[in-house]
């Protein structure tokens, strides 16, 4: 997913003799550290708190400022807090709220006929979660009823008419976060604006605790299996640079073959190019969505000459969005993730393995 430009946001701060003390009042805003996020920031200045959530350029992208507690200033978002009546536009951020057991608070939902069995698809059959979206958009009358205190949303363009309807944004930009962990990490700006921060913090930890004991028993095998990973768009093949989110989860199960490289978008790979590189991998794996088994042909998007590479045919492997919420709840389960693909790169090492998310060709 292709980040569009977002708000920027410019921060001026007036200094003058005759009232020094606002001024440095306005500045002394102290920060709360992530572990691995790098997209949104707690601060805190005496009994104020707000949230910052940053775009594509990090720190000098702000795409919101949430002011939670104190007052607020000129292009701030005023919040109430806890938040007790939220809408959703994308489904992908539902999980949060179910791991965080606030699922209640949720009253609007956008493309709820995409929502996969569970608690939010009950919701909506007993109509306690409403549909807000439409062919062209989101329905701002039936929003506008449902009066919910805040609309969660990717900060893509303001064209969903939020602004005239009155009701506060808050940008989501996870999907923009490079580490696994730090995707995972916006479990705790969720629990902050839901009131259920000690919750949210113990769940993170938990998360982390897992991953890293599932990394350090890679780390410790001999072997580290060469590893392909990308997606075919009008048939170019694309792969994702060393500094990725799926770089750096193969590379935590095995050795992903751009871990070098760095960039702020992916690889573009001509055919030959990709033909070349696949044979020095003994896994090729992609993202993909398709009904029924996946076979090799398929995995190789729809290309005999990459079918046949052994990187393909025995040790192909995907995640298919059909099958699991890949996109959704395997954000706050990156440790299971990192399980698949271990037990793919190195299948002798959990023979009872049932995967989650990541599948070998065939399966």
């Amino acid at each position: 997913m292709s980040a569009r430009p977002v708000l920027g946001f410019l921060l001026l701060l007036s200094i003058g003799c005759s009232a020094p003390d606002t001024a440095v009042q306005k500045a002394d805003w102290s920060t709360a550290p992530n572990a691995y996020a790098e997209h949104f920031e707690l601060q805190v200045r005496g009994r104020d708190r707000r949230i910052l959530v940053f775009g594509p350029n990090g720190r000098t992208d702000t795409t919101g400022i949430l002011i939670v507690h104190g007052a607020t200033e000129p292009g701030e978002v005023p919040l109430a807090h806890p938040l007790k009546r939220v809408a959703v536009v994308s489904t992908t951020h539902l999980p949060y709220f179910e791991a965080l057991k606030a699922s209640e608070v949720v009253v609007g939902v956008a493309h709820a006929a995409a929502l996969r069995p569970g608690v939010f698809r009950d919701q909506v059959a007993n109509g306690h979660t409403m549909e807000i979206s439409r062919a062209d958009g989101l329905d701002k009358e039936r929003l506008i009823a449902l009066a919910p205190q805040a609309l969660f949303n990717y900060p893509f363009g303001r064209n969903d008419g939020s602004d005239e309807m009155n009701i506060p944004v808050v940008p989501i930009t996870e999907y923009l976060e490079q580490h696994p962990l730090g995707r995972a990490e916006w479990i705790r700006f969720f629990g902050y604006l839901l009131g259920k921060e000690d919750k949210a913090d113990s769940l993170f930890k938990a998360i982390e605790h897992r991953y890293l004991t599932l990394k350090g028993i890679g780390a410790a095998l001999e072997d580290r299996p060469r590893v392909f990973f990308g997606s075919n768009w009008e048939k170019t093949w694309y792969a994702p640079p060393g500094n990725s989110y799926m770089a750096t989860l193969i590379n935590d199960a095995g050795d992903y073959l751009y871990s070098d490289s760095i960039s702020d978008g992916n690889i573009a790979m001509p055919l030959e190019r990709l033909l070349l590189a696949s044979r020095g991998a003994e896994h090729f794996g992609v993202v993909l969505a398709a009904e029924g088994r996946v076979g090799a042909l398929q995995l190789a998007g729809g290309d005999p000459r990459l079918a046949e590479l052994d990187a393909v045919r025995e040790g192909g492997f995907h995640g298919n969005s059909e099958h699991s919420d890949i996109f959704g709840q395997a954000l706050l389960e990156p440790d299971i993730i990192l399980r698949d693909l271990r037990c793919i790169f190195r299948p002798g090492t959990c023979p009872s393995h049932r995967p989650t998310y990541f599948f070998r060709v065939g399966q």
